[in-house]
């Protein structure tokens, strides 16, 4: 990708999990943050669940056998998610700053978020 790579959420499928060798491969990067003690545990969550969550930027999405992801601290990384595991995919551009709902209005009463120029009672509605 020559543009700026985008952030990317996955909802992987727990069969994902069933491969021990994928699980060490996306521990070892840095992309599967599990705690190895609580892997178990984990695991049964995730089936209960119907899936995970996953997260990292996008390298790329068009290829024929799987997602290509990498993980935020090490951007030269790049490892596959095969398509047969993603349930769902979710991107965002990492310009993207929009803040919404309790969170704006958190900002917003905490003086925080404002543009220059803006004082406490210049609050701005942001859409």
């Amino acid at each position: 990708m020559s543009e700026a790579r985008r952030h990317v959420l996955l909802w992987v499928a727990p069969d994902f999990l069933r491969s021990s060798g994928l699980v060490r491969i996306f521990i070892e990067a840095g992309i599967f943050q599990t705690p190895t003690e609580e892997l178990d545990e984990y695991i049964r969550s995730a089936e209960a669940a119907g899936g995970f969550a996953m997260t990292g930027s996008l390298a790329e999405s068009s290829h024929g056998v799987g997602i290509w992801i990498s993980p935020t601290d090490v951007p030269e990384l790049e490892l596959m998610v095969p398509w047969q595991f993603i349930k769902s995919v979710i991107t965002a551009s990492p310009q993207a700053s929009k803040v919404f709902g309790l969170v704006r209005d958190s900002l917003r009463s905490n003086g925080a978020g404002k543009k220059p120029g803006e004082q406490n009672g210049d609050s701005k509605i942001v859409p």
